[in-house]
């Protein structure tokens, strides 16, 4: 009887063992669940299911309770639904949890400050540029400067803006964010100077030709206003820009105008992201498999972007909120393949067109860069020119790469 009793007993510890309908196994790995719960959660939330995004990202913090990046993702929750107070107590607890995580302070600095707690805000900005090892502070000094010139604070917002190009001189929003602080200090051979150099790395726009105009106007240059005033209307005449001019031409008042910038947060690294946009059929069973499976769940991981709303696109943890919503993370890293892409294009434009132009008196690199196209910066390289070159009448300019001229 007492063998019998212990087989007894080492039959129901097996049975016990053994996973049960609303229990966990014992392999059954938290942390990795709470990732795939969140990354559902937000990829919900991408696709505007409110309801089936909480459930997830309430699982997430079930299963998570000390992960700051699931606070975070909650905190994104609550910013989206705009409920405040609650968006407030989930980056609070996120940065409680992750005091250095200088993603998280860039992406809260940014709430903020589309808040209009611009003090507050600061606080957290400067929190993430001091960490040493924040890859994004560009983008963090950006939205400094952004919401500096909402509060009015020009010449604090022209410091940020020159220390976010410090770390990224070609960056082309920040170029023109500080040329318009530039013209709003009246601060004229400054402005034409840092359009200079937008003009270099990005192509012509109607906002670019519409400061040229004001920077032009500032000057009293009236040669180069009605210049680039023309210009503007030549290539946007439906433009806003091109009304404000015939505005100043036909002398009637102006309306004053300048593109608002968004604060952008940095991007979430669970957020969702293209690959995790189609939902599975059954969620139980994706994070089951997952947080079963020898290799740790593929959680999406996207910087970038971005371009709060302080800047260009809405919150995301990207983390482009906008005064920074891409990490611009990929800022230095998409760069290069940019500079490459945008070379790519001005080659196969110039293939198209005739191999070289003979300068004619008054003409400048600017004008020709836009009669043909072209990048000055790669009008510059390809005739082997340097900035303070002056273009001489019955000059030959090259339109193509060096190994397609030939005389």
């Amino acid at each position: 009887m007492r063998k019998s009793l212990i087989a007894c007993l080492f039959i129901l510890t097996g049975c016990v063992s053994q996973s049960q309908p609303g229990m966990l196994s014992d392999n059954f790995d938290t942390q990795e669940a709470a990732k795939t719960r969140m990354s559902l959660g937000l990829t919900y939330l991408k696709n505007g299911e409110y309801s089936q995004a909480k459930k997830n990202l309430d699982k997430a913090l079930e299963f998570g309770p000390r992960m700051a990046q699931v606070h975070y993702a909650m905190a994104y929750y609550y910013q989206t639904v705009e409920d405040k107070p609650r968006a407030v107590e989930f980056f609070e607890n996120a940065m409680s949890l992750a005091p250095r995580d200088a993603d998280i302070a860039n992406s809260y600095g940014a709430y903020l400050c589309e808040q209009g707690e611009y003090e507050e805000a600061n606080t957290y900005f400067t929190r993430a540029v001091k960490n040493q090892r924040y890859a994004n502070a560009v983008l963090t000094y950006e939205n400094m400067g952004i919401c500096a010139s909402q509060r009015g604070f020009h010449d604090d917002a022209i410091n940020y803006f020159n220390d976010a190009l410090n770390h990224q001189p070609s960056r082309t929003k920040t170029l023109y964010l500080l040329t318009q602080e530039y013209v709003a200090t009246q601060r004229w051979a400054e402005a034409a100077e840092t359009l200079k150099r937008y003009e270099k790395v990005s192509r012509i726009s109607p906002d670019s030709l519409w400061l040229a105009v004001e920077i032009a106007r500032g000057q009293k240059d009236l040669e180069s206003q009605r210049a680039y005033g023309e210009m503007l209307l030549s290539m946007f005449p439906d433009s806003e820009q091109a009304s404000q001019y015939e505005a100043i031409r036909t002398d009637r008042p102006v309306l004053k105008r300048t593109r608002k910038a968004k604060v952008v947060a940095t991007p979430s690294p669970s957020a969702p992201s293209e690959q995790s946009e189609k939902l599975p059929q059954d969620e139980e069973q994706v994070v089951e498999q997952q947080v079963n499976s020898t290799e740790p769940a593929k959680v999406s991981e996207t910087s970038e972007a971005s371009e709060t709303r302080l800047a260009d696109t809405n919150n995301q943890p990207e983390k482009e909120a906008t005064i920074s919503e891409t990490p611009e993370s990929e800022v230095i890293s998409n760069s290069a393949s940019e500079e490459v892409s945008e070379a790519q294009t001005d080659t196969a434009s110039s293939s198209q067109q005739k191999r070289y132009h003979v300068v004619q008196a008054s003409e400048n690199l600017y004008r020709l860069s836009v009669k043909y196209n072209i990048k000055m910066s790669t009008l510059l390289k390809w005739n082997q020119l340097t900035d303070s070159d002056l273009l001489e009448a019955g000059t030959r300019l090259w339109l193509v790469p060096p190994e397609q001229q030939t005389n």
